[in-house]
């Protein structure tokens, strides 16, 4: 039996641990407990003290409050990182606004640039994902480096949405 801590800073990333929770109910035991969740440390007679001034305030305490040792658990799961790479013979001006138009297609929101390029964060069904974005212009082509970067089956989703899109552009430019 595992706790796990979600933290949530927004509305929609609240939404979006329902979804995951809805969409897992089925494949695991998993029960989201309602009133006060705490976590507490310290000696374990001072725990046992908390714990039957809780109790001493609460009717039928016994069916209330549920008390389970934790220890932390560090998942072995890794980001996924995809590089796609395009050459043109387009100047890098007219690369970068056929990329921004793509960022757009895949309501991507731009989140800052650096000193080589532009990091996007895209949210899609199979999750978020951070693109981080280099144009630079060599021997008469413009080299385009995409770095995807996240978790699950959302970066070769993006990849191979973005892939196709670039392959169009390509072909037509």
């Amino acid at each position: 039996m595992y706790l796990l801590i979600l933290d949530h800073s927004t509305d929609a990333e609240r939404k979006r641990i329902d979804y995951a929770i809805e969409r897992w109910q089925s494949k695991l035991s998993i029960r989201k407990p309602k009133g006060t969740i705490i976590v507490v440390d310290g000696n374990q007679k001072r725990i046992n003290e908390f714990i039957e001034d809780l109790c001493a305030r609460l009717e039928n305490s016994e069916q209330k409050v549920e008390v389970y040792k934790i220890e932390g658990y560090k998942p072995e799961i890794e980001k996924n990182i995809q590089k796609l790479s395009y050459e043109s013979e387009e100047s890098p001006e007219f690369v970068e606004k056929f990329v921004d138009y793509l960022m757009a297609k895949l309501n991507a929101s731009y989140e800052y640039s650096t000193e080589v390029g532009k990091v996007y964060r895209v949210y899609t069904k199979k999750g978020q994902a951070n693109l981080e974005i280099t144009i630079r212009s060599t021997n008469n082509e413009t080299k385009l480096n995409i770095a995807i970067e996240g978790y699950g089956d959302v970066v070769n989703f993006l990849s191979e949405k973005i892939d196709n899109e670039m392959k169009t552009f390509l072909e037509g430019g």
